[in-house]
């Protein structure tokens, strides 16, 4: 192996304190042969100076000129090393010790695997384990949506983004959100990547969730974040679609809460919906209007089921206009070097 086998990617953001935890975490790894990137958004604190006051040459510090926002500075972390691997990390959430060494072993173990995560723990104002429904033990999973279908990808982000290491090689070509800048962008990512080949999730606990009132889930999930959650949805069906996944949307989504189902079709009913996965969204609401009554249940859903099936077609059209935000694809940029 050699020295730059790995490169830990840290996007920071005024927040030092934790910075300085997660860069603990880091240095206190049992594998050690690797770098750290860490993208300071413009912090109003000398970040540069907090990460050279560890005096480890492996780490580094570049601040951006000015601030990017939390999925620009996510883009710069993610994009900028060029090591074999590229590990994760929020600077409010933490490793633990074993966390990098299972994973580079693992990827080393399996080639064809685009991405590594694992089981995370949850600490803060709420104390959980994160593990996806059919993770089985704390053992490690080859997950293929040639197996096991991607339907999956369609609930949400089965993993958390500090738990993640990827071969640096499938981000080439990586659609990142073009200038729709979604801020669930790592959903959009590593959906991407679980198309492209298997990815490996093991069970065992490896990373630390820090849970607080700025957690960007809590705090951006208003009518922007909306049509921004049901554009992830329908990019990634779409290139599932593409792909030969998603012929059986009803099977796949089968057993899926009323918020997850009523939010896949109301995302594949839009406009521009592959016909093909809007006629299985069709089917399935014809099925399941019994959901609109239960708890969770989207409110475009609600009022389709009131009013005709004909709303549908405007359920996410609305939800733009009322978040006053539009996808902007920009696929020319569609690549790792927007």
């Amino acid at each position: 192996m050699i020295s730059s086998i790995v490169t830990v990617a840290i996007p920071a953001y005024n927040r030092p304190g934790w910075l300085r935890e997660a860069l603990e975490s880091v240095l206190a790894q049992e594998f050690d042969e690797f770098k750290v990137l860490v993208s300071d958004d413009a912090s109003s604190y000398d970040a540069p100076a907090l990460v050279k006051s560890f005096h480890d040459p492996r780490l580094r510090c570049v601040r951006q000129p000015r601030n990017l926002g939390l999925v620009g500075n996510w883009r710069v972390a993610l994009r900028g090393p060029a090591s074999r691997y590229v590990a994760f990390l929020n600077d409010d959430d933490l490793w633990l010790a074993h966390h990098l060494g299972r994973a580079i072993a693992a990827l080393e173990d399996h080639p064809q695997a685009t991405f590594y995560s694992c089981a995370t723990q949850m600490i803060g104002r709420q104390v959980d384990i994160c593990r996806p429904h059919w993770c089985e033990g704390d053992g490690l999973t080859v997950c293929d949506w040639r197996e096991t279908g991607y339907g999956v990808w369609l609930q949400g982000s089965p993993v958390i983004p500090s738990s993640v290491v990827v071969r640096r090689a499938a981000l080439e070509g990586l659609f990142l959100g073009g200038k729709s800048w979604p801020w669930c962008c790592d959903w959009l990512w590593w959906g991407q990547l679980a198309l492209q080949g298997p990815f490996l999730f093991d069970g065992t606990v490896g990373a630390l969730y820090r849970r607080h009132d700025s957690n960007t889930i809590d705090t951006l999930m208003n009518s922007r974040g909306k049509a921004q959650w049901l554009f992830t949805v329908r990019e990634l069906a779409t290139r599932a679609w593409a792909a030969g996944a998603l012929r059986d949307l009803g099977g796949e989504t089968q057993g899926f809460p009323p918020s997850a189902l009523s939010t896949v079709v109301i995302a594949l009913t839009a406009p521009e919906s592959p016909p093909e996965l809007a006629q299985q969204a069709w089917r399935i609401f014809e099925r399941r209007r019994d959901i609109a009554g239960k708890p969770g249940c989207a409110i475009n859903y609600r009022i389709a089921a009131k009013l005709g099936g004909w709303w549908l077609r405007h359920a996410d059209v609305s939800t733009r206009l009322l978040g006053l935000w539009w996808p902007k694809l920009c696929r020319q940029a569609a690549t790792l070097n927007l």
